[in-house]
């Protein structure tokens, strides 16, 4: 398992990963560990919604930091479950 940078579409009013749409070109990008995957996420996030701004329309995709199993590498296992201190942190410091 490792983290990964997944993308979502809103369709329909729900959210729904950009794999399980066939979008190509938008598979979820592997990441070397979660600082890096919440700093990238960030930057994307704020640039799309810009975007979405400047063209006075509804924001309709997102990107998410998630723990996956990496299917190139089994044995290869760089994250875990957030405890409660991490993510109130992640609230605070890390996420926009």
């Amino acid at each position: 398992m490792n983290w990964f940078i997944v993308v979502y579409f809103l369709v329909n009013g729900e959210w729904i990963e950009a794999d399980k749409l066939k979008k190509e070109g938008w598979s979820k990008i592997e990441q070397p560990n979660y600082s890096i995957c919440i700093k990238k996420i960030n930057e994307t996030n704020s640039r799309f919604k810009k975007i979405a701004e400047s063209k006075n329309t509804k924001l309709d995709i997102k990107f998410k930091c998630e723990c996956r199993e990496n299917l190139n590498n089994l044995n290869n296992i760089n994250c875990k479950e957030r405890n409660w201190f991490q993510k109130i942190w992640d609230k605070l410091y890390l996420l926009n």
